[in-house]
């Protein structure tokens, strides 16, 4: 059970942490649960409380007894019953739904608007009836004292269908497609938002088309929200609404813009007593009102945020914030009992996500835990105690191991089963299928392993004695390596060494001719081997070559010679013609195209002790 805590609050995480196999035995569990903290600590409030794919909507019944969940994939529906903590049964669809709506106090008679412009209407025996409807609907709304299902469109009418005649009645009209809709409790009056901006009010009463009251919260809200890529502030959005409330005594108003922003209103009022920016540039799905704490509960993709709309403490003022732990919010709704159906003293907020599994957060202060799960509060408090003694523990250096509940299992690709030869436990319970491989028990594995190669520990016993053998060679002292021996013209390739060593212009050169491969024959085959005493060698080096770079190479590979200063001091002293290596050099510079008369000079005064020409 993972905890949040900003400002003194803490919000307890009921489902986060690792998502268990569904083939994971019971046994396999029950241990889990000894050696897994994390696990241990998880509460799963309700069996089976996920969808295959994600969720969409929740919707709790008038009684407080079940939870209406829809989502996907296959489409469905599943209702759970909370006074049993399990799943009361599950529906499947024929299109993906968009809104739900309970249309009596229990289970028996529910409504789902489907992206197909179908409505259902189910009862306790299955599906009852369908209907459809001109263009795509976008949510759900019931009038109780009219019997009228609302549904808005995406062509700017507001269809209604009166449940006890059974018939279409005149729409309500408007002049941009509606998004959502919130009926009141406390007044015949339905608040439509557009997505032009603006909310439309109609009377349910009235048989007229159009709205009574308009008020346009893309004109309120100009120049607020933040963009969603860039985090910037866009100015003159039109601001489509996303959702809309009404308090239960229906004196405030609430509603969600498509760029974070969430203006509270009394319906005495058109102007806003206060505009809660979500700072994250994404649409708020959900606002509702939480009367126990006296907070407006608004959320996006992100977030859930809690904010005061009265009282002792200033409007706006963040009672909590809640973040999501593993997958994005796509409905939110505060959990009741029998006896506060609609959650308004509760602080179990269950929440819709992009991901199979639903999350479930508890917040002590905003409200108490339901009657049904009212075990959350003992479990909070023994795991405050427990967190306590774990950070004493730690402070005092005790240490603690947390194991993955996949360390018995081993992951193993189709290629592996191949090689293994086990391709016929496939489908089997030995082999349990995951994304592009399987997953097996460890120890069955190390035996098929065992069994497929023989003689593996003998290899394995000889790596380990060679890397043993090799480690203890390198804890020795070892003598400076010596560079690959030259067996054709070792003097050529010592005095270009010796070049290479200076970072002048020649240096640089002879590095170059030792590393390029077009010379590496000169060095490796003796068909270019240089003769020195040769006749035509002395011809076009009439004064010899140089020995400084070689006795210079070799005093650097000698590791014990005992050579006197004064030796270099004479050899030094010495001059000499330039070599084979500077007429290379020199050839090499003017091929580069550097005619600079100090470049020449420099390269002609080499530490050989001769200032001169080539002689050719």
């Amino acid at each position: 059970m993972e905890v949040q805590e900003r400002n003194g609050v803490k919000i307890y995480s009921l489902n986060s942490g690792v998502t268990l196999p569904p083939w994971l035995g019971e046994r396999a569990r029950r241990n889990l649960n000894k050696r897994d903290a994390n696990i241990r600590h998880r509460v799963d409030l309700i069996q089976d409380f996920d969808m295959p794919s994600s969720s969409i909507k929740m919707r709790q019944s008038s009684d407080g007894r079940y939870i209406l969940v829809a989502g996907t994939y296959h489409p469905r529906v599943r209702v759970y019953d909370v006074d049993q903590l399990a799943m009361k049964f599950e529906r499947y669809l024929d299109a993906e739904p968009i809104d739900t709506q309970f249309l009596s106090e229990d289970y028996g008679k529910f409504a789902i608007l489907s992206n197909d412009r179908s409505v259902a209407f189910h009862a306790p025996y299955g599906h009852h009836a369908l209907i459809r409807i001109p263009t795509f609907g976008r949510a759900l709304g019931y009038e109780p004292h009219s019997c009228d299902l609302l549904i808005p469109s995406s062509s700017g009418d507001t269809y209604r269908f009166n449940l006890e005649e059974g018939r279409f009645q005149q729409p309500f009209t408007g002049s941009a497609g509606g998004t959502c809709i919130a009926v009141s409790p406390s007044h015949p009056l339905s608040a439509v938002g557009c997505e032009d901006g603006i909310v439309r009010f109609y009377d349910n009463r009235a048989s007229t088309e159009k709205p009574m009251i308009s008020l346009d919260i893309a004109k309120t809200t100009e120049g607020m929200g933040f963009a969603d890529e860039e985090h910037q502030i866009i100015h003159g959005l039109a601001g489509e609404l996303c959702s809309v409330a009404f308090d239960s005594a229906g004196l405030h108003f609430a509603c969600g813009t498509k760029v974070g922003c969430v203006p509270l209103y009394d319906m005495r009022s058109s102007q806003p007593l206060h505009i809660k920016e979500h700072q994250n540039g994404m649409p708020i799905h959900t606002v509702d009102f939480h009367k126990g704490s006296n907070c407006v509960l608004s959320s996006d993709c992100k977030l859930i945020k809690l904010w005061r709309m009265a009282g002792h403490y200033e409007v706006g003022t963040i009672a909590a914030n809640i973040e999501s732990t593993v997958a994005d919010f796509t409905h939110v709704m505060t959990a009741g009992d029998q006896l506060d159906p609609s959650g308004s003293n509760s602080g179990l907020i269950l929440c819709a996500t992009s991901d199979p599994r639903m999350q479930a957060f508890y917040c002590p202060a905003i409200g108490t835990a339901p009657r049904w799960c009212s075990f959350l509060e003992n479990i909070t408090e023994e795991l405050e105690e427990e967190n306590l003694q774990q950070t004493n523990q730690t402070m005092t250096g005790g240490t603690s191991k947390i194991e993955s509940v996949y360390d018995d299992y081993k992951f193993v690709t189709l290629d592996e089963v191949e090689k293994l030869g086990i391709t016929n436990l496939i489908g089997t319970k030995l082999l349990r299928g995951y994304m592009h491989g399987f997953f097996m028990d460890l120890g069955l594995y190390a035996k098929v392993r065992a069994v497929a190669n023989p003689f593996e520990y003998d290899e394995y016993r000889k790596k380990k004695i060679k890397e043993k053998i090799d480690e203890k060679q390198a804890s020795r002292i070892a003598p400076k390596k010596r560079k690959k021996s030259v067996t054709v013209n070792a003097d050529l390739a010592s005095r270009l060494e010796a070049k290479a060593s200076k970072g002048d212009k020649a240096g640089k050169t002879a590095k170059a001719m030792l590393e390029d491969s077009r010379f590496a024959s000169l060095f490796e085959n003796p068909d270019f081997y240089v003769d020195e005493q040769e006749e035509a060698f002395k011809l076009r080096n009439a004064s010899g070559v140089s020995t400084k770079g070689m006795m210079e190479a070799k005093q650097d590979n000698d590791m014990d010679s005992d050579r006197d200063d004064n030796d270099d001091i004479g050899m030094a002293s010495t001059k000499r013609v330039t070599d084979l290596s500077d007429t290379i050099i020199a050839d090499e510079t003017k091929s580069d195209g550097t005619n600079d008369s100090d470049d020449s000079q420099s390269e002609s005064e080499d530490d050989d002790g001769f200032a001169g020409g080539k002689v050719s």
